[in-house]
């Protein structure tokens, strides 16, 4: 049975975040992070039916009663968790957000039977590669002009067994 309870963790300064599956109500806010963390964000209607769809691995980092976090996972080929994407609002980064909706996210994927957690991060975006190394992902291969800006792609992977 997946977990579909919030999930409550308290950061290095004290503060709690709840991490809990997104609401449609969340929906706004979630695109106000995306738009402020990407050059080509998901669109809204892409982000709804991915809430519609994929509920119970779209999770979402709450601060009192403000959304400042998310994640998106999806099961592909039955064993592949792909992470989709994972966005902290700026104002909240550097907090251990990002480390903890990924932690999360592959505990859920795991759950749907993923053994391999997938994801693609720009090349330019060393903050990011740095995260998910430290969580044990490594840099696998690249894939030339994958966004849509012509930038290139990392793709990162993570075994089950690695340490997390």
């Amino acid at each position: 049975m997946l977990k579909k309870a919030t999930v409550e963790v308290r950061l290095k300064d004290g503060s709690l975040i709840r991490i809990r599956n997104v609401k449609l109500e969340d929906l706004e806010q979630v695109y106000d992070i995306e738009r402020a963390s990407f050059k080509d964000p998901y669109p809204p209607d892409l982000l709804r039916t991915l809430a519609l769809f994929h509920n119970d691995t779209f999770l979402v980092a709450v601060y009192g009663d403000k959304v400042v976090g998310y994640v998106i996972g999806a099961i592909r080929w039955d064993v592949i968790g792909h992470i989709l994407n994972i966005a902290v609002h700026p104002d909240y980064r550097r907090r251990g957000i990002g480390s903890i909706l990924m932690k999360e996210i592959m505990k859920r994927l795991k759950e749907k039977g993923a053994r391999i957690y997938r994801l693609e991060v720009r090349v330019s975006n060393t903050p990011a590669q740095h995260l998910y190394e430290r969580l044990g992902f490594r840099k696998a291969y690249v894939i030339k002009g994958y966004y849509n800006d012509g930038e290139d792609c990392y793709v990162m992977l993570k075994e089950e067994d690695e340490k997390t």
